[in-house]
């Protein structure tokens, strides 16, 4: 049986076991500094937690990798295999006494290797690279890497040339509202790769809303309890949570599931510090499965939104004007003011 020790950024957090391919035990001992999902877990449920967290194996280029470097696709081992380290949250965790600091965990030349192989699908810079603990933490339906330039890490992700689009273009409209979003842009010399900056800061950690709503007494995925349950953590957190409800509404994203928005929180104290930009909209506009733009998200909430939720649409509407893309966007918006 192996002990290992958990760890947020620097701190020790919680111990577990791991013995014939199963966790065996869980054990917090700083319960604050956890995500929501695993403060009280049993060991099936942080096992759970765990495999929320490594690499989406559905994709071939992930699959290829897992074999490639690790040789193995069952998600927990890849998960301790690589110290559970992951770009977007500060978690980790070591075999015994062993214990690296985070910042020395992840080479960027190195994870950069790693990405080349996810983003060319070769395997000529993995015979080469000595990569004890990439960031294999990518779940999601497209093959997505990270990546570090100038100074910064960018999700790269391989998608159709739709989705890059509307991510590219709806993350611009929402940032000329004076509002937090995900800064997107395109890769050049391809158009069906985008690329995300990080949004996590030192000391914070990104918790997707399926692990943070088990803080609330009622955890159910029902629309009226998420809605309840995000407008009770502050006024400010309800702003900018009615201010993704309006983008979605008028540009039809229909994506957003629980992993796909969440809070940003402290490592060092746990506490919230603010709702998460407004990420992932490659299913919205043009780029939803119908491939169409009807408006009638955005007019249900019209009728339905209260009166800062129909001035937060207007606003969009205006910054329209700076995308030609979302044209129809614009046109529909305008008329229901008009």
């Amino acid at each position: 049986m192996a002990v290992y020790r958990m760890y947020s950024d620097d701190t020790p957090v919680a111990r577990f076991s791991f013995d014939a391919g199963r966790v065996t035990s869980f054990t917090p001992e700083s319960p604050e500094l956890l995500p929501m999902q695993i403060r009280a877990a049993t060991a099936d449920g942080f096992t759970s937690w765990i495999r929320e967290r490594a690499i989406d194996l559905n994709v071939l280029q992930h699959r290829n990798l897992a074999n490639e470097l690790l040789g193995s696709r069952d998600k927990v081992t890849l998960a301790l295999r690589t110290n559970m380290f992951s770009i977007s949250d500060k978690f980790t965790c070591f075999e015994g006494n062993e214990f690296v600091p985070r910042a020395h965990l992840c080479n960027p030349d190195d994870q950069n290797e790693i990405s080349s192989f996810i983003l060319l699908s070769s395997e000529t810079s993995l015979r080469r690279a000595h990569v004890s603990t990439p960031n294999i933490s990518t779940d999601g339906s497209f093959p997505k890497t990270w990546v570090f330039e100038k100074g910064a890490w960018w999700l790269y992700k391989i998608q159709p040339k739709n989705a890059v689009q509307a991510e590219v273009e709806i993350s611009r409209v929402v940032r000329a509202c004076g509002w937090d979003a995900a800064v997107y842009l395109p890769v050049e010399s391809s158009d069906n790769r985008v690329r995300s900056l990080n949004f996590v800061g030192e000391g914070e950690f990104f918790e997707p809303y399926d692990s943070l709503r088990y803080m609330f007494q009622d955890a159910s995925d029902d629309d009226a309890v998420i809605q309840r349950n995000i407008m009770g953590l502050g006024a400010d957190i309800e702003c900018a949570w009615r201010r993704i409800l309006a983008s979605d509404a008028l540009f039809e994203n229909t994506d957003r599931h629980m992993r796909n928005f969440g809070v940003i929180r402290s490592t060092r104290t746990g506490a919230i510090l603010r709702l998460a930009p407004n990420y992932d909209n490659n299913q919205a506009y043009r780029a939803n499965p119908g491939g169409k733009y009807t408006g009638g998200m955005l007019r249900l909430f019209w009728k339905t939104g209260s009166h800062e939720d129909r001035e937060n649409v207007r606003r969009l509407v205006d910054a329209c004007e700076i995308s030609a893309y979302l044209a129809d966007a614009r046109h529909v918006g305008s008329a229901l003011w008009n």
